[in-house]
C-alpha cells in the first residue's frame, strides 16, 4: 500500500517541479562544460576531472514522462538538475500548461575513470509496478575522465 502513495507523492512533486518556468531557468553552459542531447545517444566523450557534462533531453513531464538517472559511474557526481520549456514564447504565456520540456542533468567529473551513464524515461509509478514492461526510452553515453592537465 505504501508504494502507490510514494509514487503518487513523487508524481505530484515532479509535476510541480516541471511547471513551465520563466526563460533562463536552465543556466547557460559555463566555460568548459560539455553538452549532450538526444543526438549523442550511444556516443562517448573524453573530459577532464572537474569538468561538467550537461545532459539535456526532451520529455513530457506534465504527462508524467520524465527522465531519471538509472546508472551513474562513481566518478561522476550529479550536481544539478533543471527543466525548461521547448517553446518558451508559447509555454510561458499566462494560462498555458503542459507541453514538452527539456530536462537537464549536470554531472561533474570527480576522478579519472571510464563508464556509462544510463538514463531512462517513463512514468515513475509505472516503472515501479510489478508488471512493468520497462522504460519507454533509454539513453546511454560513455564517459572517460582523464586527470586535469
Amino acid at each position: 500500500m505504501l508504494r502507490p502513495l510514494v509514487s503518487l507523492a513523487l508524481a505530484a512533486t515532479l509535476m510541480a517541479a516541471c511547471t513551465p518556468a520563466p526563460e533562463g531557468t536552465v543556466p547557460s553552459l559555463p566555460e568548459g562544460m560539455i553538452e549532450a542531447g538526444a543526438e549523442q545517444n550511444g556516443g562517448e566523450a573524453v573530459i577532464q576531472v572537474g569538468q561538467v557534462i550537461r545532459i539535456e533531453l526532451e520529455s513530457i513531464p506534465t504527462a508524467g514522462y520524465v527522465w531519471q538517472i538509472d546508472q551513474l559511474p562513481g566518478f561522476l557526481e550529479h550536481v544539478g538538475e533543471a527543466t525548461r520549456p521547448t517553446d518558451p514564447d508559447f509555454q510561458n504565456q499566462p494560462g498555458v500548461t503542459g507541453g514538452h520540456h527539456f530536462m537537464a542533468f549536470d554531472l561533474k567529473a570527480t576522478e579519472p575513470g571510464t563508464g556509462t551513464v544510463r538514463l531512462i524515461e517513463g512514468r515513475p509509478w509505472e516503472l515501479e509496478a510489478p508488471d512493468s514492461s520497462g522504460p519507454d526510452a533509454v539513453w546511454t553515453f560513455t564517459v572517460t575522465v582523464e586527470p586535469a592537465g
